[in-house]
């Protein structure tokens, strides 16, 4: 490799690097793949015939601020509810990326499969600061889906 290669190489890296932020650090990994769980969860139960939407999204924002927003998860639920017929019926759902922010909010984006079209699930989780050195619980603060695919080029 020649000097100005090298050069160039290492100065796409440092960008790189820039641009993506540092690595998260072992234990932001850790509670990221918590975090990931719940939203696999979310995905069985809203593809589950005998539970559905109305229970995925309850269970989901149960133990957060959003559960107090009656109106916006009555109107995101209506919306889920038609998810098979606008979308097509599910066939699976894989992470598409997931960023931490700091140690304490956390974005989840998830191509959700329809057999004629794909949708994009996105979860904002925050954890509020420790009370007394005590670490505390993940709550969703945001949810939603839309069917801009070409969201996750970017």
């Amino acid at each position: 490799m020649t000097r100005r290669n090298y050069l160039f190489a290492a100065f796409a890296i440092l960008l790189a690097s820039t641009v993506n932020g540092q690595e998260p650090s072992a234990e932001i990994s850790q509670e990221i793949e918590f975090l990931k769980s719940r939203a696999d969860g979310f995905f069985r139960s809203l593809s589950d015939k005998t539970l559905g939407p109305e229970r995925a999204i309850r269970e989901l924002i149960a133990s957060g601020p959003l559960k107090d927003r009656t109106d916006d998860i009555n109107k995101l639920i209506d919306q889920a509810l038609t998810l098979d017929q606008r979308f097509g019926v599910y066939t699976g759902h894989e992470l598409a990326s997931a960023r931490a922010v700091g140690s304490d909010v956390v974005f989840l984006r998830y191509l959700y499969k329809g057999d004629r079209f794909p949708i994009i699930w996105y979860f904002t989780f925050y954890r509020a600061a420790p009370i007394a050195g005590v670490k505390r619980d993940w709550s969703l603060i945001a949810l939603r889906f839309d069917a801009k695919v070409e969201t996750l080029d970017r």
